[in-house]
């Protein structure tokens, strides 16, 4: 008689749980990406109205990708706890 594999509750949440990770973490890299975007385009919308030259928008927009990243690293942090 062949020995069959049990599939035991625990192995299918560690399965599910990481599904959920992976799924996190993909989620958090698309967001960061959308809101460097987002603040390229808002930032240049700022600097074309003049409130600030091209070296301040360029400033303002690694300031909030570093921010998009430290959140981003802060949910992966929750994801894998």
């Amino acid at each position: 008689m062949k020995k069959r594999k049990k599939n035991t509750v625990k192995s299918f949440g560690v399965s599910k749980m990481k599904k959920a990770l992976d799924t996190g973490f993909l989620l958090s890299i698309g967001i960061a990406s959308i809101a460097k975007e987002n603040a390229e385009k808002i930032v240049g919308e700022i600097v074309r109205k003049g409130r600030l030259n091209e070296g301040q928008g360029r400033k303002l927009v690694g300031d909030l990708v570093k921010r998009s990243k430290k959140e981003r690293e802060r949910v992966r942090r929750l994801l894998m706890r």
